[in-house]
């Protein structure tokens, strides 16, 4: 559910960035790249915590 919502805010901000229609558009896609590349590791690492604490709650 809040991966599809982290998708819905990355699809928003690249329309942002087409959107704009100047003479000569630049879209940062290495920068673009790299912010999506930091979030899915942000979504994994707490997908990852998530089950930490799953497994220890559900020890005892």
């Amino acid at each position: 559910m809040k991966f599809t919502a982290f998708f819905f805010v990355v699809l928003a901000m690249l329309a942002l960035f087409v959107g704009n229609s100047h003479a000569a558009p630049k879209i940062p896609v290495k920068k673009i790249g790299k912010a999506i590349k930091t979030g899915l590791g942000v979504l994994s690492a707490a997908g990852t915590a998530h089950e930490v604490y799953e497994n220890v709650k559900n020890r005892g």
